[in-house]
């Protein structure tokens, strides 16, 4: 496996971890009322500062750029599909703090409307995942020539997501932890 795929593969795991502790705590939410405010804010800081500023930026501009040079023609309707999700969820992840907001706030409703959003950004983001996973990455196996690669193992190489890495000095080491106590993330990430 490529050096920038086993990156987004780790990467991936992580974001699928959060994506399964959101569902669990929309469907906590909705059963009992309550919610872990505090772990679900610590996630989307982390959504809105690591996957939509750096894993998502990379995607676009190392490895889709590559593939849609290559193969534009192959490529093209995967990658305008993932260019809009990318954009869909930035747009989802300012929904989410905006629910949590009022959430905390105590705002009438405020706790359906989380629980729905919340159910509802996780099943998007392990779709967006899945379709990463299943239709542009062997997609970038296929079309991508060693020289495509070499820049893009670059870039992925130097990503430090703190959820896959569990960096100790980070603003998420906590979150990292957490994270871990549930079992969320799969052994050795």
């Amino acid at each position: 496996m490529r050096p920038a795929m086993r990156v987004l593969a780790k990467e991936h795991l992580a974001l699928r971890a959060v994506a399964r502790i959101v569902a669990i705590e929309a469907e906590v939410l909705r059963r009992d009322g309550r919610v872990d405010l505090d772990l679900l804010e610590d996630i989307a800081a982390y959504i809105a500062e690591f996957p939509n500023r750096i894993h998502h930026p990379k995607e676009e501009d190392f490895l889709f750029r590559h593939m849609r040079i290559r193969a534009p023609q192959r490529c093209g309707e995967i990658l305008d599909r993932l260019l809009a999700e990318h954009v869909e969820e930035s747009e989802s992840i300012g929904t989410f703090r905006t629910a949590l907001a009022a959430y905390r706030n105590g705002l009438p409703a405020a706790d359906t409307h989380l629980a729905n959003v919340a159910a509802s950004y996780a099943k998007y983001l392990d779709r967006h995942i899945e379709f990463e996973n299943t239709q542009a990455f062997p997609l970038a196996t296929e079309v991508l020539q060693e020289s495509d690669w070499a820049e893009i193992d670059a870039a992925f190489l130097a990503n430090d997501d703190p959820l896959v890495t569990g960096d100790q000095d980070s603003r998420y080491t906590e979150l990292h932890r957490r994270i871990l106590r549930m079992g969320a993330l799969p052994p050795g990430l």
